[in-house]
């Protein structure tokens, strides 16, 4: 957690320094930037949302059963989820930071009101949403609620990317 925070004000701190160096700069230099921002951290929330897949082959009961030759699958599973519950929220809170940094290097450049800028809008409600709902994971029984809103914020941020 503090490892995104410090990123995003690293990010912001940058952004505000060098405020003139970006916007008058080769745009193509500068879109560069920013997309390459959120292809980092689209790569960031697909390993962070390897943690679905892992646990749901975990309650698979033909899985805990097989077994080839020695090798049995079941507990490599068990390691793999060991490493992808640990790993889930600071990947994720990391990604959230370059969405952040992301977002807000696009708007700086100029705010128009079209199909990507929107899609990209509503992913970060839905991705403040989202975090705020795994924090409170923590402390009460919302998985249903942080599910749902991660397969929301999935297809949100995959509508951006296949359309910017």
């Amino acid at each position: 957690m503090a490892g995104a925070g410090i990123l995003l004000a690293a990010g912001l701190l940058f952004t505000y320094a060098d405020y003139h160096t970006l916007m008058h700069s080769d745009s193509h230099w500068y879109k560069g930037i920013f997309k390459q921002l959120g292809s980092i951290a689209r790569i960031g929330f697909f390993a962070a949302a390897a943690v679905y897949p892992v646990f749901l082959l975990l309650k698979w009961k033909k899985l805990k059963k097989a077994e080839w030759r020695s090798f049995k699958p079941g507990k490599v599973l068990h390691i793999l989820a060991k490493y992808v519950r640990k790993w889930h929220a600071p990947i994720a809170l990391v990604s959230a930071a370059l969405v952040l940094l992301h977002g807000t290097l696009a708007i700086l450049r100029g705010f128009t009101l079209d199909f990507t800028y929107m899609t990209g809008m509503l992913g970060v409600i839905v991705l403040g949403f989202l975090s705020i709902m795994g924090f409170k994971r923590f402390k009460r029984n919302d998985r249903k609620l942080h599910f749902k809103l991660a397969i929301v914020f999935i297809l949100v941020f995959m509508i951006h990317a296949t359309f910017a």
